[in-house]
């Protein structure tokens, strides 16, 4: 596949803001995220300019960014710290709303106390008002997903379930605490497409981030408990006589791909991104432009695709532009 650029957005000041996601919408808009001065910001880019909209009722703290979601014409805001969402509807940016969540997640239990659940950064992507929310345990990798219905007629959230790795034993999303897995795996990335639940798992965490040693990295289908019920694409187990390897994934908000990255420049893909289409369940090598060899692909809607370039471990880094680019026919 190869892929041409189409238009280009910079961001200014680049130094003053971090991104914590960048995403492309329906309407062929993208939206970031990020963080000023403690302060939370929506970037708004499309054919009319940029624009900025501050975000209210939430905080923003260094190791505890809000999740950025969106999902038909709205686009949302949550943090764990707080018992409701905060939604942007494209149309009227000027004018958000504060959505609340009528119910609250299980603690998870530790001998002599129960610790709340942290959420990731990185919110799944959904096709409807169901919106899959990644949290954290402990470390700074998701562990956990947890799916937030979204009643717009009556302006209330809902927690429906708690779920976590090949868990075969349901977590009531009424209890009020839950006990931590013996074992458990980061997830580092969710999709919901017409009712069906992917995920993409990495393995044994106390071995580090994808290094050799680990015991799996793949691509899945999840129950309702988050039991797998099938393997769609696997690296296998890393062996800890091999080199270093390993694949990020992120989903599209198109819900056609998987988003696959290297991890280290010296891996098998030569550093090189692949698409996993999640429908024909095949890998696609894609084409950069030699302009943008220094960009990552970090979103996919409607036949265009979204690129950042200073974009390492599902971090921007400073980055100075987005590029919107589409097949070449």
């Amino acid at each position: 596949m190869n892929i041409a650029l189409v238009q280009t957005f910079e961001i200014t000041d680049p130094q003053q803001k971090q991104f914590h996601r960048i995403v492309l919408l329906k309407s062929g808009v993208a939206v970031g995220l990020f963080s000023q001065n403690d302060t939370c910001h929506l970037q708004w880019f499309g054919n009319d300019g940029k624009s900025i909209t501050p975000v209210p009722f939430i905080t923003d703290e260094i190791f505890a960014s809000p999740a950025l979601f969106h999902f038909d014409h709205y686009v949302g805001i949550y943090s764990s710290k707080n018992d409701y969402v905060v939604l942007f509807d494209e149309q009227d940016k000027a004018n958000p709303v504060k959505i609340p969540i009528e119910n609250k997640l299980p603690a998870i239990r530790f001998p002599g106390f129960l610790k709340t659940l942290t959420n990731y950064k990185y919110a799944g992507n959904t096709d409807d008002h169901i919106i899959p929310v990644l949290f954290t345990q402990a470390g700074l990798l998701p562990v956990y997903i947890a799916d937030l219905q979204i009643d717009m007629n009556k302006g209330v959230a809902t927690w429906l379930n708690l779920l976590y790795w090949n868990n075969k034993t349901p977590i009531s999303p009424d209890a009020e605490s839950f006990a931590k897995p013996e074992k458990h795996f980061a997830l580092l990335h969710a999709l919901r497409k017409q009712n069906t639940s992917y995920t993409w798992g990495i393995g044994n965490r106390d071995s580090g981030y994808l290094k050799p040693g680990m015991e799996f990295s793949e691509l899945a289908i999840t129950g309702e408990t988050g039991m797998i019920k099938e393997t769609l694409f696997s690296l296998g187990r890393l062996y800890k006589e091999a080199k270093k390897g390993g694949k990020e994934c992120i989903f599209s908000s198109s819900g056609e791909y998987a988003i696959l990255t290297p991890v280290y420049k010296s891996d098998d893909w030569k550093n090189k991104q692949k698409l996993f289409d999640l429908s024909k369940k095949e890998l696609i090598d894609i084409d950069f432009p030699k302009s943008l060899s220094g960009h990552r692909i970090i979103d996919h809607q409607n036949d265009s695709f979204l690129l950042a370039d200073n974009y390492i471990n599902l971090v921007f880094a400073r980055t100075t532009g987005i590029i919107i680019c589409q097949v070449e026919k």
